[in-house]
């Protein structure tokens, strides 16, 4: 009786079926996990299907959708890691994290209007997203706007972001 109470109990638990006390058991978590474990280990096939699962549980969850375009991105699917975030901005257009990634693919797609919008729609949202700033900058390069650029990057440097004193080394002196 105690060996099946015990196979019981571990079956539940590595379901997830355990929660907080007073908070019901969240399955979406699981998927979500577990595709992020498989992304980190370069599984990225293995973590959209885990991500699409998760999103069938939970098709409001806007996290849900950048992660699984970052997973996209690593598998050269563009057209749908943009498809993930206008979704994600669809659900929620405050989320600064998915309108700067899509910037992110804007830029590396050297679609330059679209980004250099989507950094200032993000930069709006969050005067200090440092990250924000630093892309923008590197529209602004790319736009020949040098002046402009060095001026993101200075404000992303005094804001703490390490990443953009590479960028003023390399094209504000």
């Amino acid at each position: 009786m105690k060996i099946q109470l015990f196979i019981f109990l571990l079956f539940f638990a590595a379901a997830g079926a355990f929660a907080q006390p007073g908070q019901a058991p969240d399955p979406n978590l699981d998927y979500n996990n577990r595709a992020l474990n498989r992304a980190q280990y370069g599984d990225y096939e293995g973590a959209i299907r885990d991500y699409n699962f998760a999103l069938k549980l939970d098709p409001s969850d806007s996290k849900l959708y950048v992660n699984r375009a970052l997973a996209k991105i690593e598998l050269k699917d563009i057209k749908g890691a943009l498809f993930d975030y206008d979704m994600a901005i669809a659900l929620d257009s405050t989320y600064v994290r998915a309108i700067n990634c899509r910037g992110q693919l804007f830029l590396d797609q050297k679609r330059y209007k679209e980004a250099i919008d989507d950094f200032n729609k993000a930069i709006l949202q969050q005067p200090n997203y440092a990250t924000a700033l630093i892309n923008r900058g590197l529209v602004k390069r790319e736009l020949k706007d040098s002046i402009g650029a060095c001026v993101d990057f200075n404000l992303a440097s005094s804001l703490g972001k390490k990443r953009a004193n590479t960028y003023i080394n390399r094209y504000c002196r």
